[in-house]
């Protein structure tokens, strides 16, 4: 048996005893009539339900938050693209029409159409890499998240699995050790599977933060739209003063 597994069994054990050891000073478990015992594993079984309800209400909040903050990206996304169209047609009008501006453009003309090209790519990079990081966190089928989502009830169940009533009669055939030993074990187990699905959903949600050495399209495309938007400025200031 792996020593984490061993740990676990002693963690769990040791927090049934003074669960055990308490319970007698309780006057709301004790008012149960139902022993020690019973009423220190329905207190464990319990406990790992709310934990596993915590982990879960963390687990959606970050992923709400990383859902949100992506879709908000794609807006941005959309919205320039439009603007780059706006100022392609902008431009090829003041060039062909011979107008003031005119100028103005062609100074810049041949950095504005290796940018154009250029961020124009990687926008429908940075567009395909958010739409399959969403499709990923959104995929129903996704093992780790499923887990997570249903870790409290699965705990919950650890009282019917395990046979948790019969600890509550007299009988002298009761299984005490094996009971006692079923629900530390599927807890324990429980409790490790859950840190390690909430572990990978943690890396699967870092995966959108984590490209700076394959090279994160969105990052690029950010920094030639500052680059991008920082001709537009110059040409709108020798626009306006030709208006002068």
């Amino acid at each position: 048996m792996e020593l984490s597994v061993v740990l676990l069994f002693l963690h769990f054990g040791a927090a049934l005893i003074l669960l055990t050891q308490a319970l007698p000073y309780s006057p709301w478990l004790t008012s149960q009539h139902h022993g020690p015992l019973y009423e220190g594993v329905k207190l464990l079984v319990a406990d790992a339900e709310f934990q596993a309800g915590l982990t879960w209400n963390e687990t959606e909040f970050q992923l709400l938050e990383a859902v949100t903050a992506m879709r908000d990206t794609q807006t941005v996304l959309d919205d320039y693209e439009t603007l780059i169209e706006e100022r392609l047609n902008a431009r090829l009008l003041a060039t062909r029409s011979k107008s003031l501006y005119q100028h103005c453009y062609l100074q810049h003309n041949y950095v504005i159409a290796n940018f154009e090209q250029e961020l124009t790519f990687k926008l429908q990079s940075c567009r395909a890499m958010l739409t399959k990081t969403l499709a990923a966190l959104q995929n129903e089928s996704n093992i780790e998240l499923n887990f997570i989502r249903g870790a409290a009830v699965e705990a919950r169940n650890v009282l019917n699995a395990c046979n948790v009533a019969e600890l509550r009669g007299q009988e002298s055939n009761r299984d005490i050790a094996g009971i006692t030993m079923c629900v530390l074990s599927r807890i324990g187990a429980l409790d490790q599977r859950l840190s390690a699905a909430s572990e990978n959903f943690l890396d699967l949600l870092a995966t959108e933060n984590a490209a700076e050495v394959e090279g994160n399209s969105c990052e690029e495309f950010d920094e030639l739209r500052q680059l991008f938007d920082s001709v537009y400025d110059d040409i709108s200031e020798c626009v306006g003063e030709r208006d002068v």
